[in-house]
């Protein structure tokens, strides 16, 4: 059943692209100002959340209510293959994926819930363990990426629960190797800070990502349609709203250095978006 939507997901998506004009980086920006190219996504990716760069090169995607994994090719914004967590499978508010360098999957729920396990072939159902980070206690997650210099994993709140600590962009960080520490407060910064540069009223994070040629924290805010640049320091670099983004969800960057962004359906089709690096 998976590989026959693995199939049709594919063919769903080989739609062409939507090519944007050439558009300088905003200020202080290592991306374009307006996408290079953007494809909109089948029907069974109305869902579509978090992004992830596998150490080979490779993009992959997940789905927010169901434990499917796809790989996808950004250049041509096709599907090329997917498998499931679980048989049958597993089902939750999955809200980002992350890889390490071993090639090591990790999927996180809004609850902290993570979910360890090793890449499948095309519509094979894998198996995997779960660890619980505790994290429902402090905030509602939506993020997640791989900091290989602390070999750690580091989590986006969009919500904290402590009602003093809701004006702030809190990121905390856990370590695999250690699953029993509770995860530590990693950089926090005043939200309205962020809001204001951005030019929008609230920012709260939908997808947090490294990049690894510049190290920069990059954040998106998916309600509000922002996105921001940050040093470790918690200094922010650049800071925008994005146009055209109906709900952005996801984002990662690619091999190439170019920034992906993923948008759920929100009432439309579910989109992928490429902006160019700045030279």
């Amino acid at each position: 059943m998976i590989r026959a939507l693995a199939a049709a997901l594919a063919l769903a998506a080989c739609a062409q692209p939507q090519v944007g004009a050439a558009a300088p980086a905003p200020p202080g920006s290592l991306f374009a100002a307006a996408p290079e190219q953007q494809w909109r996504l089948p029907q069974r990716l109305a869902e579509i959340s978090g992004l992830a760069v596998h150490p080979d090169g490779r993009v992959f995607t997940h789905d927010d209510e169901t434990g499917v994994i796809y790989q996808i090719d950004v250049t041509e914004g096709r599907l090329i293959k997917n498998f499931a967590l679980g048989d049958p499978i597993e089902l939750g508010d999955f809200e980002g994926l992350s890889i390490s360098p071993e090639g090591v999957f990790y999927l996180i729920t809004s609850r902290g819930l993570i979910y360890r396990f090793e890449e499948g072939a095309d519509g094979a159902h894998v198996a995997f363990e779960t660890i619980d980070t505790g994290m429902h206690r402090v905030c509602e997650i939506e993020g997640l990426a791989y900091f290989a210099p602390e070999e750690s994993l580091i989590l986006a709140c969009k919500r904290m629960n402590a009602r003093p600590m809701r004006e702030s962009v809190r990121l905390y960080s856990w370590r695999p190797d250690a699953p029993q520490n509770p995860a530590q407060e990693w950089l926090a910064l005043p939200a309205a800070d962020l809001a204001a540069r951005a030019g929008v009223e609230q920012f709260r994070p939908s997808s947090v990502e490294i990049d690894p040629v510049s190290g920069r924290i990059l954040l998106l805010s998916g309600n509000d349609g922002a996105f921001a640049e940050l040093s470790h320091e918690g200094e922010i670099l650049a800071a925008r709203a994005l146009s055209g983004h109906a709900q952005a969800e996801g984002v990662t960057v690619a091999p190439d250095g170019t920034l992906i962004v993923s948008d759920e359906a929100a009432g439309g089709q579910a989109m992928l978006s490429r902006y160019a690096r700045a030279p």
